[in-house]
């Protein structure tokens, strides 16, 4: 298979997988489907990828390598730190756009496949880096000072638990909307627009 070709199907394989494992889950679907839905033989799948499993953590690490640059992208901007995390909440709108319950599931619970370890590990990445910056805009007064940066980050990354609870997921239209409003509660609180909750 010529290198060109070769990149071509890799890439379509990986852009499948993403798109289905959105809205399946990855435990749900099968190599069969993938491998249909791309236009390539199972054995071209296997030629890149020894498992679905394997396929899903790239289908991550891709994820994760976007949201890092789309992170620095903002955070780089030339406007106030209000403005950036506004324009975070609205990149993290996006990321969860449709997302399944089943993906969800498999990253944070679907101990079998093993996902949750690889997706945290890469988190730990991003939520390191973005702790300097909330740090240095807490330094500049863009944050209160009062507030343990560290407790905010905390708190943001345990809040995983929820998004698979069964009960919860069902007073919410999509796991899209649990999130934003979890995100939207740790950012602004209970208090509409401009009021001060002291």
């Amino acid at each position: 298979m010529a290198r060109q070709e070769a990149n071509s199907k890799f890439t379509d394989i990986v852009k499948t997988a993403r798109g289905l494992f959105w809205k399946h889950g990855v435990s749900r679907v099968t190599v069969e489907e993938i491998c249909r839905e791309a236009n390539v033989s199972k054995m071209t799948f296997y030629r890149f990828f020894p498992n679905k499993v394997s396929l899903g953590r790239k289908v991550i690490d891709d994820i994760m390598d976007e949201n890092t640059g789309k992170f620095r992208e903002i955070m780089k901007a030339d406007t106030p730190f209000e403005e950036k995390v506004k324009r975070l909440l609205k990149l993290k709108l996006e990321g969860t756009r449709e997302i399944s319950a089943e993906l969800v599931n498999d990253i944070y619970k679907n101990k079998r496949l093993g996902l949750h370890h690889h997706w945290q590990q890469r988190a730990e990445e991003i939520t390191a880096e973005a702790l300097r910056s909330f740090k240095e805009a807490q330094e500049k007064g863009a944050i209160r000072k009062d507030l343990k940066i560290e407790f905010l980050f905390y708190f943001s990354s345990n809040i995983a638990g929820m998004l698979t609870d069964k009960k919860l997921l069902s007073m919410y239209d999509s796991v899209q909307d649990l999130i934003m409003e979890l995100v939207n509660l740790i950012f602004y609180g209970i208090f509409p627009p401009g009021e001060k909750g002291r």
